[in-house]
């Protein structure tokens, strides 16, 4: 999977997986240990390596954006700046129409199930059950002004 712009949620589940399963997720999570440090070529060599799994996972026009970096960690902070808005009310408003529109036409059971299932999960990554009330009425307004602005005459 390869980040595009609007799938970073799925992309970063996923790749942070794959470092994982490649005992490399330090390299996300610290910074680099002191250029005196006896583990500092071991660990840089490691850090491109990763660096490297990075510049493949990304889209060509991301990957610009992150190439002149020094760390791995560097890139997954920018990265994360760049896509990770919590907060993205857009692609939940796009996810919810989506899930709205979505019927199984010519699709079999199973992929009209894989599709539904892969909405609603990102739905969930993105707006996580929650029991506190002032975050739910956050949630519905956020929803209701864009529905709000999706309905405006394209003209406006």
């Amino acid at each position: 999977m390869k980040l595009n712009g609007s799938n970073y949620l799925l992309w970063v589940q996923a790749f942070r997986i794959f470092i994982s399963a490649q005992n490399k997720l330090v390299h996300l999570l610290q910074s680099s240990p002191a250029a005196t440090d006896s583990a500092y070529v071991t660990w840089l060599t490691r850090d491109y390596s990763v660096m490297i799994w990075f510049l493949n996972s990304l889209e060509e026009k991301i990957s610009g954006s992150v190439m002149f970096l020094t760390t791995a960690k560097e890139m997954w902070d920018t990265l994360k700046v760049m896509y990770g808005n919590e907060k993205n009310s857009l692609r939940i408003f796009e996810i919810y129409e989506r899930l709205f529109e979505l019927k199984q036409g010519d699709k079999s059971v199973l992929e009209f199930y894989g599709e539904l299932k892969n909405l609603v999960d990102e739905l969930e990554m993105h707006r996580p059950v929650v029991t506190d009330a002032t975050t739910l009425r956050e949630y519905h307004q956020d929803l209701a002004v864009l529905k709000f602005i999706s309905g405006l005459s394209p003209t406006l």
